[in-house]
């Protein structure tokens, strides 16, 4: 009970960890340079999240998709 617990918990903090790396990124371009600065920084967030938290989602993608599988049969 406690594992499936943490799991979903593990889910949750990644979802709200790009949303809010990808925040950070829109407001610390805006800061530094206006509208383009700000797509800038939601870009270059954006490409930082995909690298920094992509093994994880690929992880938890994985153990999705093996749950599914031991559901089925």
């Amino acid at each position: 009970m406690l594992s499936k617990i943490v799991v979903n918990l593990y889910t949750l903090l990644l979802e709200i960890g790009l949303w809010l790396l990808l925040i950070a990124g829109f407001v610390g371009g805006w800061q530094s340079g206006g509208v383009i600065g700000a797509i800038v920084g939601l870009v270059a967030s954006a490409i930082f999240g995909a690298v920094f938290f992509g093994a994880f989602l690929v992880l938890n993608d994985i153990r999705a998709r093996v749950k599914a599988i031991e559901e089925k049969q």
